[in-house]
């Protein structure tokens, strides 16, 4: 069946404008846009006056946890807040049990995928058997098996020479290493759980330094440049990570940067709790184990160089870095709670304050969710055009919320977010031309 969406204020990830344009959708396929005339009186049409109308949003790093820890999420779950969120491709890491770092670990995998997930999911290899950072995978095997990049995450790759050999292989396979930059050396051997300074110091707390991400970054950069081969940093969360990316792309090293919706948009004061009151206080609603992420929530200093980072281009892609976790890996002490935070659902809504409050203009935080990860995926993804799959999402920015974690869909209920108040929602998720959630129904099927 046809479907038009009609009226919208387009984003086509084309042109650098929105405009009103009306797409023709058939058999799961743009057909034309444009000002369209309509005949077919049996033709389903989606009104999206006042609305904006995007590419499906594009997440190349998330946790969906199956298999392994189906407590903490599942496929199910996670596609289906990932759509909530206006996602409609995502990238699971290999932090499962077993790791994606064989043939047919990756293979199981995708067939989970193909029958529990309601929108596309492609899996990130980890780099070295079963993350250890000791004996990389057989790449191209995993790559003819549908990998679109590799990674250890959560766990850096410590070893200089077993990076060194991964970026050579990469250039061989043409899919990026994404690094976790972490130097445990210089983080009080891998016990940092917060940001390093003055609030570690008063909750008596260690904490990560910016060195210890830059670092590694560096090193990372120059074994790039060193090897020509493909490189992509993930999460970056600090002022001196993006001065090590302006010196790469001065240098014309090849490679790729993403940072998080969290690491954007909120501090390290979070670890105080979410309260009304100041959170320089220091009260019963501190060593909140739900701001706890890995790397560390950090200054307002830091979320400035990102956002300039964002506006110069150094910093191409937003991604989620999704991590749910059960109730019980984070109901305990700081020191002991896991990393992360559960991301699918609040990402639309916190990086759209960043365009409410002028910092970066809604064109380019849609390029940073849609046509650059796109770009970094090689898939024909994230553009409203002709040919290209009607992988859409629907945006009310006007649309005002309150972030209430019981009504997530995902089984991470680990948001520091409770409460807030956004702009913005989704009202319309279209895979392959199908509505798979919108607003006042929820999801089909």
């Amino acid at each position: 069946m046809k479907k038009i969406i009609k009226n919208g204020k387009v984003f086509d990830g084309i042109s650098n404008n929105i405009s009103q344009l009306d797409i023709l959708i058939e058999d799961g396929v743009i057909q034309d846009t444009g000002n369209i005339e309509i005949s077919d009186p049996d033709i389903e049409i989606i009104d999206a006056s006042n609305y904006v109308v995007s590419p499906g949003f594009i997440d190349i790093h998330s946790h969906l946890r199956e298999p392994g820890y189906e407590y903490k999420e599942t496929i199910a779950t996670g596609s289906r807040a990932a759509s909530k969120g206006g996602f409609t491709t995502i990238c699971a890491m290999p932090t499962t049990i077993p790791a994606l770092d064989s043939k047919d670990s990756i293979d199981y995998f995708q067939d989970l995928c193909k029958q529990r997930s309601i929108i596309k999911v492609h899996p990130i290899g980890a780099v070295t058997m079963n993350r250890e950072g000791k004996e990389i995978v057989e790449m191209q095997s995993l790559v003819d098996s549908g990998v679109i990049g590799f990674s250890d995450d959560g766990e850096p790759i410590e070893d200089p020479n077993i990076m060194r050999m991964s970026l050579e292989y990469s250039k061989m396979v043409s899919r990026p290493i994404m690094n976790h930059c972490d130097d445990r050396s210089i983080n009080h051997r891998g016990e940092g759980v917060m940001n390093e300074g003055f609030l570690a110091q008063r909750l008596g707390c260690h904490g990560i330094p910016n060195a210890a991400e830059a670092s590694m970054l560096s090193r990372d950069i120059f074994l790039t440049e060193l090897t020509g081969g493909l490189y992509h940093a993930c999460h970056i969360s600090a002022s001196q990570s993006v001065d090590v990316l302006r010196i790469a792309k001065a240098r014309e090293i090849n490679y790729s940067a993403e940072v998080t919706p969290h690491h954007l948009t909120i501090t390290e004061d979070f670890i105080l709790g979410n309260t009304d009151h100041n959170r320089k206080q220091i009260s019963e609603d501190a060593y909140n184990t739900y701001a706890k992420v890995f790397p560390p929530l950090r200054t307002k200093s830091d979320i400035s160089a990102l956002i300039e980072g964002i506006n110069t281009d150094l910093i191409s892609i937003i991604a989620t870095d999704h991590a749910p976790h059960g109730y019980e890996d984070k109901m305990t002490t700081l020191n002991q709670a896991a990393f992360g935070i559960s991301n699918f659902e609040t990402t639309l809504g916190s990086v759209l304050e960043l365009f409410h409050s002028k910092q970066i203009k809604l064109e380019k935080l849609l390029k940073c969710l849609t046509i650059n990860p796109a770009e970094f995926l090689g898939k024909k993804l994230g553009k409203l055009s002709k040919g290209y799959p009607a992988d859409i999402v629907i945006i009310d920015l006007e649309k005002e919320w309150k972030v209430e974690i019981s009504d997530f869909v995902s089984l991470g209920k680990n948001s520091p977010l409770q409460g807030t108040k956004f702009k913005g929602k989704v009202v319309q998720t279209l895979v392959d031309g199908e509505v798979i959630y919108s607003e006042d129904k929820g999801h089909n099927g």
